[in-house]
């Protein structure tokens, strides 16, 4: 009895000391918690707020990109000011396939999400789930852990229990509580961390909920313990990619690797990490916007790029092999991978290739909440 009660008290304290110290910010962080120390503070941090170890080209190298983002900008404005003429319009297609501009993007994931509608439904569940995360969520150990890694070569996240890694914590700790039946997994993590550089605290914690709830993006099939999701995806590629790509497949086949076990169990890990972050904001566009449907054709770019090398690749190492042939396939220039993937998803969807089969998961929306624009 005296020893349970002991290692009750051990956890309440851990639990006490993790939470006092993203309190106190940046004064409870260590120097060696610093992320990577920039070169100069201005040459060494690129477009996106990433830290470089090596200077980077003058801005003027840039300018033409920069460029393109001032004349997209209008237009963006244009369809966000007549949102309900243009949300299901082939113009906002093809605009976010082009690239939503940085200093807008926080705007459109607002609305292709609703986050302002479910929160103004909601005007106190997020503070209440927070205070609940911190009292009792039984996942604040990994939590912080966590935390601590994620996108620290970020200059938002560079600094130990700096301002967004406490947002981020918060958040955490408050969807922990609001989903019990996810409750917490680590790619969540950086989901959050990547709604958190273009959204405020509270908007980036419903932007996560929507994305777990919306039967359109249905990626809590992949965090859930049934993931329904996965197992969906990966019996219809089996049907899909040998279609698509019938002599890779057989390759794989007789090499004996599955290929819906080693693609799509990479496919979240790969939109986190393993590519730039220019490009994994731009699939995360046309993820929110197109939904659960273009995960097939992001894996099926994969192979249709490797086959070469695929066809190459023998028993002797072949995880390892594939797993970084599948991250090579990333290294194209960003406008040439987000041209596959559109044309890859109109192909899969003419052939009727897109979906899963029907029966997947049902998402489960606490009762205490309302969600609206679920489509």
């Amino acid at each position: 009895m005296v020893i349970v009660e002991d290692a009750d008290s051990l956890q309440a304290q851990e639990r006490e000391n993790i939470i006092m110290n993203y309190e106190k910010g940046h004064r409870a962080g260590l120097p060696e918690d610093s992320g990577p120390e920039p070169v100069g503070i201005y040459s060494s941090i690129d477009h996106f707020g990433i830290l470089h170890e090596t200077e980077l080209p003058p801005a003027t190298a840039r300018e033409a990109k920069v460029r393109r983002e001032i004349t997209r900008k209008s237009k963006w404005m244009e369809m966000l000011g007549q949102w309900e003429t243009y949300k299901n319009s082939k113009k906002l297609i093809d605009q976010v396939y082009k690239g939503i501009p940085m200093n807008i993007r926080g705007q459109v994931w607002s609305v292709l999400l609703n986050i302002q509608e479910v929160k103004s439904k909601n005007p106190r569940t997020y503070k209440v789930m927070k205070e609940k995360g911190k009292r009792s969520s039984e996942h604040i150990h990994q939590i912080d852990l966590d935390v601590s890694g994620t996108l620290r070569t970020h200059i938002f996240f560079r600094d130990r229990y700096g301002a967004k890694q406490r947002e981020l914590f918060y958040i955490l700790l408050a969807y922990s509580e609001y989903n019990p039946e996810v409750g917490y997994c680590r790619d969540l993590s950086h989901i959050a961390a990547l709604f958190l550089l273009y959204l405020p605290e509270e908007d980036a914690f419903w932007a996560l909920v929507q994305l777990l709830a919306r039967e359109r993006h249905s990626l809590q099939g992949f965090h859930s313990p049934n993931g329904g999701t996965v197992q969906g995806l990966q019996d219809h590629q089996e049907h899909v990619v040998p279609t698509s790509q019938p002599k890779t497949m057989w390759h794989l086949d007789k090499e004996g690797l599955c290929a819906q076990g080693s693609s799509l169990g990479w496919l979240l890990q790969m939109l986190n990490d393993g590519i730039s972050l220019g490009l994994i904001l731009r699939l995360w566009d046309v993820y929110l916007l197109e939904g659960e449907h273009v995960l097939m054709p992001m894996t099926s770019i994969a192979f249709k790029v490797q086959r070469k090398r695929l066809m190459k690749t023998s028993r002797s190492g072949l995880w390892a092999r594939f797993r970084n042939q599948f991250f090579h396939t990333w290294e194209l220039d960003d406008d040439s991978v987000l041209k596959h993937l559109r044309a890859s998803t109109k192909k899969l969807t003419r052939k009727q290739g897109d979906l899963p089969p029907p029966g997947g998961l049902q998402c489960h929306v606490p009762s205490h909440v309302t969600l609206w624009g679920s489509q």
